[in-house]
Parts: structure tokens; C-alpha cells; sequence
């Protein structure tokens, strides 16, 4: 395996100046990025899903760099990338792949090619160029305008980035697709809707920061504040306040337990201005190159962690100017962990029922539309409290489903009901389960949140019951007991 490896290299550094001489493109830095794919089953925590490939481009922005989208490599144990239309690949490792921004940062030969130049902040109207292959390596090229600049969800997680909309001619088939603005780089295409021609591309501004921090180590990622707001357009409320009729403020929900922000902004508080910039009462701000932005523009696409900012907050009828830090994400903080990387999470199954932390893997494993075929209270969770626990180490405990057993009889359509008791006794996550197991011996109670009542089982039968199960549905463990990590990015040394 290692002489085929080293022969591809060999002969993909041999090939690529002979094509990028004779191949007459405005855009030579664009590759294939081919990725194949392994992680473990969210809906089946004890198995891995069999491997999948996947296919998608990158730009080259340095020698012997490359970047894409994160969600092209998600998961990855293999990375390769090729020339168009070529049968040679060459074999690339990711440095740094952040789903908070979807961008990821790869290793790769890139003899032959020309670095892309990036381009200078756009504007809505602006013309573009997009640039995609066919099967056979010939150059398809199309042309788009921008009809939107704005902070928008990512395409697989609920995280907000600074987003351009923009219409095309082109049919997009793949991720990472570059778009150019005056032949130079002006965002690579996250997503694309073939009924309204329309592309979701991550700008240039947000990549060249996140190309500057992967390869300035350590990576620092996206900063975050730590609290959830909402609009504060009523009059009644804003007289209630005290504020004064000048239509700036937003409202703050809460602050997160264990961030920098719970020590600077409580419940209650107006933020009327932040990082020196005034905030209108639907938290819109001008921003000096784009126009009028949500707020998270200036946390996530303009600070790292670390950096301190200045805020004025409205409290007990007065103003005041506060400093405060921003924070790098902790996955471990959340009340729904992200896991976008797939790791396999705790879980714990006793006399069939399937119990496990909600998190965000778990969500999206249910495919593109996601939102509208998952479970709509774990949803609503995951889209309104992410991010919100009431205390520290608070986790959604549900009860995924019931692997049918005669001790379970007239439970086994029950599924994905959150689980507040067991044993009779509260629990704020996973670990509590396991902790009252070892002290009790077994668990034969769930508390059902939404409904107060108990699912019982037979406790004198687990033992046995456990025992078939394990052995009928070939589960080789019927617990997990590994927290997932607090870390968000994927980081991996530069070979």
C-alpha cells in the first residue's frame, strides 16, 4: 500500500505541470477533493456505518495548500485530491477542518498550480464567475449576481456566519465549488437550491481569517459571547425599562453558565452597543464593508477568543461601559454538543430501552431536512437552548427507542421522550444514570418529561433480559462511557 501511495505522488507530481501548461484556464487552482467516510451510527451508537465516499473541489490559496468546505471532509479517514478529468490522485491531510465556519484546511502536492488571489469585499449586484468540472475534466463555466449579503445559518449546523446569496446559470452539483469575482477569489459555494438557481457561497472575508489563523498555530477558532438576546421592539416593554425612545438595544435571555459573559450580562440587561458599534433593537449593526449585519457578524467574523471588547449595557435604568473577554466554543458547556465529528457518544441500554444525550449528530444524521423529520421537541431544543443550559453540566437525556423483549412488552413504540427520573430519582444527564445504576444495581423506572408518568419494568428480570437482548441484537456492549471532547475544531499537525 505504501509503494502505490508513493507511486501516485510520484506521478501526480510528474502529470501536474504538463496539464496546467497545456490546459488553457483563467482558474488553474482548482482540484478534486474525494473523501471517504466512516463514523458511527448516531441512531445505532454501538455501530459504525459502512464507508461512504463523497466528492467535492478545493482551491489552492499556498503551496501545498488547499481549502474546502468542513463538511466535505466530516468524518473523513481518507483524503485525496486529483486534476479534473485526471485518474491520478495524490493523497492530502487535514490541518484544521472548523465546523463553525465550515471551512477546512488541507495538505496536499499542488506542484504546477498557482495560488488564488483573493478578492476585495463585494457588494451586493456584483457579478461572478463560478468554475465546475464535468466527468470528463472539461471546464463548465457560469456567471451569477449577488442578490444578499447577510449572517445565516450554516447548511448542517445551527450556527450563524456571514453568508452571500447569490444567483447563477450554472447547475452547482458539489461543495466547495469556487466562485471568482474579477478572476479572483471571492468565496467558495456551501450549499445550492436547483429550484431557485440560488447559492449559499462562504465569503472571502470569513476565509481569509480562518486561512490565517490554521496556519498561524494555534489555531484560536470562533470566538463567542456566551448569552442569548432577543429583539426589544416593544414599546411597552422598552418604556418598562426606562430606555430612551431611540430604537437601539437588544434584550438579553440569558448568559451562559460557566462563560466569560455570566460575570458581565445577566438576564435583563440592554446591550446597546457592542465592540463600538451601536446596536439597533432587532440587533443590527452598520458594518463598515458589508451594510447592515446582525451582531454575531461582529463576535464570529470579526474576534477571535481571547480579544477583549468594550460593551454598553442598560441596567437598573442606567448606562454603562463594560470590558469583557470573548470565549473559544466548548462543546462540553452545551446542553446539545454539537458531535459534528461523528464520535461515538455514551449510551446506555437496560432491559431494551436505548437511553443517550441528545446531540447535534443525532439531528442531522435524519439528512437534508433534518428539521422537518426529526423529532420536532428535540428540535425545538437543539434550535432554542443549544447553547442554554440552566447549570453547568445540564444535558438532554432521552430515550431513544426500545429494542422489543418480553420485559418490555407495551413499551416498544415509545421513543425519543425525554427522560427526567430514573429509579425515581431527578438526573441532569447521562452520567447520573450511570451513577444511580452502580448504586442501585439496575434501572427499572423512566420518568417521561412530557407526560410525568413512568415506564416500569421488572427488575428481578434485567439480568436475563439483558443477557438476550445483548445476544439477539449482537450488541457487544450494552454501555459507552466516554464524554464527548471539549473541543470543537478538528486540528491535526502540519506534516
Amino acid at each position: 500500500m505504501r509503494f502505490i501511495q508513493t507511486t501516485l505522488i510520484i506521478f501526480w507530481a510528474s502529470i501536474v505541470p504538463v496539464i496546467a501548461q497545456t490546459t488553457k484556464t483563467p482558474h488553474p487552482c482548482v482540484v478534486e477533493v474525494i473523501v471517504t467516510t466512516q463514523h458511527f451510527d448516531s441512531h445505532v451508537p454501538w455501530e459504525k456505518k459502512r464507508p461512504e465516499s463523497r466528492a467535492g473541489y478545493g482551491v489552492v490559496i499556498a503551496d501545498g495548500r488547499l481549502l474546502t468546505t468542513e463538511d466535505l471532509v466530516r468524518n473523513a479517514v481518507l483524503v485525496e485530491i486529483r486534476l479534473p478529468g485526471a485518474a491520478a490522485k495524490a493523497k492530502a491531510d487535514i490541518l484544521v477542518a472548523d465546523p463553525r465556519v465550515n471551512a477546512a484546511l488541507l495538505s496536499a502536492p499542488t506542484t504546477g498550480l498557482d495560488p488564488v488571489d483573493w478578492s476585495a469585499t463585494v457588494t451586493t449586484g456584483a457579478k461572478i464567475q463560478l468554475v465546475q468540472y464535468n466527468e470528463a475534466g472539461q471546464r463548465q463555466n457560469g456567471e451569477g449576481r449577488i442578490t444578499g449579503i447577510e449572517v445565516a445559518p450554516l447548511p448542517s449546523i445551527a450556527q450563524g456566519i456571514l453568508t452571500i446569496q447569490a444567483l447563477t446559470d450554472l447547475k452547482l452539483e458539489r461543495v466547495g465549488t469556487p466562485a471568482f469575482h474579477d478572476g479572483k477569489l471571492m468565496g467558495i459555494v456551501m450549499q445550492y437550491d436547483e429550484g431557485s438557481q440560488t447559492s449559499e457561497v462562504l465569503p472571502a472575508a470569513i476565509l481569509r481569517r480562518f486561512v490565517d489563523d490554521a496556519m498561524h498555530p494555534p489555531y484560536r477558532g470562533v470566538a463567542v459571547a456566551g448569552l442569548m438576546w432577543a429583539p426589544l421592539i416593544e414599546p411597552a416593554k422598552r418604556e418598562y425599562l426606562g430606555l430612551p425612545n431611540n430604537d437601539r438595544g437588544v434584550l438579553v435571555l440569558r448568559a451562559i453558565p460557566g462563560s466569560a459573559t455570566s460575570s458581565i450580562l445577566q438576564a435583563g440587561d440592554v446591550i446597546l452597543s457592542w465592540d463600538g458599534q451601536p446596536i439597533d433593537s432587532q440587533g443590527y449593526y452598520n458594518d463598515p464593508d458589508f451594510g447592515r449585519l446582525l451582531m454575531v457578524h461582529q463576535i464570529a467574523g470579526r474576534r477571535h477568543p481571547g480579544d477583549t471588547i468594550s460593551i454598553t449595557r442598560w441596567r437598573d435604568r442606567k448606562q454603562e461601559d463594560v470590558q469583557m473577554k470573548l470565549d473559544a466554543y466548548n462543546d462540553s458547556r452545551a446542553l446539545v454538543p454539537m458531535n459534528v465529528e461523528g464520535r461515538q457518544g455514551e449510551y446506555l441500554i437496560e432491559g431494551g430501552f436505548i437511553l443517550r444525550e441528545l446531540s447535534a449528530d443525532y439531528l442531522l444524521a435524519y439528512g437534508a431536512q433534518w428539521m422537518v423529520r426529526a423529532n420536532p421537541r428535540l428540535v425545538n431544543l437543539y434550535l432554542t437552548r443549544a447553547q442554554a443550559p440552566d447549570k453547568q453540566g445540564d444535558r438532554i437525556v432521552f430515550l431513544m427507542g426500545v429494542l422489543p423483549d418480553p420485559i418490555n412488552i407495551g413499551y416498544q413504540a415509545v421513543r425519543e421522550e425525554v427522560i427526567s427520573q430514573v429509579n425515581g430519582k431527578p438526573i441532569s444527564n447521562l452520567r447520573d444514570v450511570f451513577d444511580i445504576k452502580a448504586r442501585d444495581g439496575y434501572i427499572s423506572r423512566f420518568g417521561l418529561q412530557s407526560s410525568g408518568q413512568d415506564l416500569v419494568i421488572d427488575k428481578a428480570k434485567l439480568n436475563e433480559a439483558n443477557r438476550r437482548i445483548s445476544r439477539l441484537y449482537r450488541i457487544p456492549k450494552l454501555e459507552h462511557r466516554n464524554p464527548l471532547p471539549a473541543v470543537g475544531p478538528l486540528i491535526s499537525r502540519a506534516p
